[in-house]
């Protein structure tokens, strides 16, 4: 009887450092999106508050707040999926790299 481990053949080198070098740079992108979400959302938080404070004007009406308000969903929205996209692609190469 055979297991598992005698039946697969032994990763080649090649494969390995592949697999090493796309776990690091999807874990060098993880964090510059982390860094670039903080100060994106930073931005956006302080040109929200300067919208929400500033005098109405005749130029500047509800408009303007559901303008800001659908950027902010939008930004939202896209950093979170960017945030899993990176997440994921750095745990199916992780399991990969374990199998090997």
């Amino acid at each position: 009887m055979s297991t598992k481990d005698q039946n697969q053949p032994e990763p080649s080198s090649d494969e390995q450092r592949f697999i090493q070098r796309a776990l690091a740079e999807v874990e060098k992108a993880e964090t510059f999106q982390k860094i670039k979400q903080i100060v994106t959302s930073i931005f956006l938080m302080a040109a929200a508050l300067w919208f929400a404070f500033k005098p109405s004007g005749p130029e500047l009406r509800i408009e303007a707040t559901i303008i800001i308000f659908v950027g902010l969903v939008g930004a939202t929205c896209t950093t979170k999926i960017l945030y899993r996209l990176n997440k994921n692609t750095k745990d199916i190469l992780q399991a990969i790299s374990n199998l090997r």
